[in-house]
């Protein structure tokens, strides 16, 4: 997995590229704990270069909502394959965030 930041407004934009699993999700971790601790709260994770999510990093991704949320923010999704859609579907995770195909209006619905 790797992972690219970049800033819009007050929110950071996470492209997430490869697999994102058991291995690389405390990579993940790790990159996104030093953002939350340094105030940032609201957090756009563009997927359309994900080739596979686990249920490790759906637990990551449930995570960070939640600290994102108790800090008045909140984790939206960008971009999301059909097949990467299917498994946030399957493991009830399509309620639990919003998901956008445009970056500037998920922006926008910061």
């Amino acid at each position: 997995m790797k992972l690219w930041e970049k800033r819009q407004n007050d929110v950071v934009i996470l492209a997430v590229h490869g697999r994102f699993d058991a291995t690389t999700a405390p990579l993940f971790e790790q990159q996104v704990a030093p953002m939350l601790d340094g105030g940032d709260k609201n957090f756009l994770l563009d997927l359309a270069h994900l080739d596979y999510i686990s249920s490790a990093a759906l637990r990551r991704l449930l995570f960070l909502a939640k600290q994102a949320e108790d800090k008045g923010g909140k984790v939206a999704l960008l971009s999301v394959q059909s097949h990467i859609l299917e498994i946030f579907d399957m493991a009830g995770f399509t309620q639990l965030f919003q998901f956008y195909t445009d970056q500037e209006e998920a922006v926008r619905s910061f």
